[in-house]
């Protein structure tokens, strides 16, 4: 089979090493496949490990998504402004134009955030969520974004297979969709780890660059309003005021959580630790986007990963922090949920709109530290029963129907 696979959306985190790790294990457990690999010129920087994937995988970065030489930008602007029609992606239209009958299928890995293009073969994308559908009180997606994707989830929908990595996923398409032709296959996901098995010694060097010498707890998320930071900050500011947390701190890591470098967590938020502070100490540290290597490093020495997300597909931090035997504090909702049915790990659950309730769970949790120990143990064992390569076979059975029903 040559698959043509294509990554155009620039996604930093979960969803690019989920792209990484899929078309990996895809090449791994397929002799026969070659891939063509399209990808987001940003996405080169976030997942550079792409370029080690052998000679069945060949890279093609879109050009649409590369930035314009100066004249190129001058020509850009002027045509903006004379033209007064809507103008066709640009990128959509290189995939159409690129993606041609010289491929058995087209795999789109994030179909859920752009429309679908008109291909002569058979199209396969992953519908990861419906986060567009939704308000969480700070706007993440343009109205004109939202009404585009309303039409185009029916399209993904209507016209070919589609895959999710959750239960959660299926029910919220018959929610927001009802009668659509057909509904995506769950293929639940693997850990989204690339270094499994990281030497001691380089750890420790990770964490001596990084300064951090002292017990923290984690939480890997982008600043945006449905990862629910601001319970997150007063429930850590309430845990701090308890006999045996003052020396704790909270990490934060993920695109653009470096906007808090340093600070105090507060009843109301966060506050910033400044030049003219007049405390200078301080219990939260945004380290921004981390590699691959380092994020792996910082979630498998954490004390607790926590992840008070009020709306997610998986919780793709915890199934991270499973994988290294880390215990976590998530939020009860169904996504994380089920977790517990498809792979029987163990967590502490909290309600994430109850700053309360997470500072209460946290604290017990990590009082009875060997028992969190233990659960994150059993959810090491239970996870590993599951891995990339039951994710390559559940893609490929996908694969090969649409193939056959094309």
């Amino acid at each position: 089979m040559k698959l043509a696979f294509v990554d155009n959306f620039p996604g930093v985190g979960g969803l690019s090493r989920f792209s990484l790790l899929l078309c990996k294990s895809l090449i791994e457990n397929n002799p026969s496949l070659q891939i063509d690999y399209f990808i987001h010129n940003d996405n080169l920087k976030y997942i550079p490990e792409i370029a080690g994937l052998g000679t069945r995988v060949t890279i093609k970065v879109l050009k649409a998504t590369c930035p314009p030489a100066m004249m190129q930008k001058i020509i850009n602007k002027i045509a903006a402004r004379a033209s007064r029609t809507v103008k066709t992606d640009a990128v959509i239209l290189e995939i159409e134009q690129r993606v041609d009958k010289n491929y058995d299928l087209a795999y789109f890995s994030s179909a859920h955030m752009m429309k679908r293009p008109a291909l002569s073969i058979p199209v396969v994308g992953t519908l990861h969520d419906f986060n567009w559908k939704y308000f969480f009180g700070s706007q993440i997606f343009p109205l004109p974004f939202v009404e585009m994707m309303d039409e185009e989830i029916l399209n993904w929908m209507n016209k070919g297979l589609n895959v999710c990595s959750s239960q959660d996923v299926v029910d919220e398409a018959k929610k927001l969709y009802p009668g659509v032709k057909k509904y995506p296959e769950v293929v639940h996901i693997a850990p989204v780890i690339f270094n499994n098995a990281l030497p001691a010694e380089r750890a420790d060097q990770i964490l001596k660059e990084l300064t951090i010498d002292f017990p923290y707890i984690i939480f890997p998320g982008n600043f945006f309003p449905h990862k629910n930071h601001l319970n997150l900050f007063t429930a850590f500011s309430m845990l701090k005021k308890r006999p045996g947390f003052e020396s704790y701190k909270l990490i934060l890591t993920g695109l653009n959580s470096n906007q808090v470098p340093r600070g105090i967590a507060e009843y109301r938020g966060i506050q910033m630790i400044t030049r003219n502070s007049a405390a200078r100490d301080f219990d939260v540290i945004g380290l921004g986007y981390q590699s691959n290597e380092v994020i792996d490093v910082l979630i498998s020495r954490a004390k607790l990963l926590v992840s008070p997300s009020l709306y997610e597909a998986i919780c793709t931090p915890g199934m991270d922090a499973w994988n290294f035997g880390t215990p976590t504090a998530i939020s009860d909702i169904p996504p994380f949920r089920e977790h517990e049915k498809a792979w029987g790990i163990k967590s502490a659950f909290f309600d994430p709109m109850n700053p309360q309730d997470i500072a209460d769970v946290i604290e017990k949790y990590l009082n009875d530290y060997n028992r969190a120990n233990a659960d994150g143990k059993t959810s090491q064992k239970n996870l590993n029963n599951y891995g990339w390569k039951h994710v390559a076979e559940g893609y490929m059975k996908v694969f090969n129907q649409a193939i056959q029903v094309s």
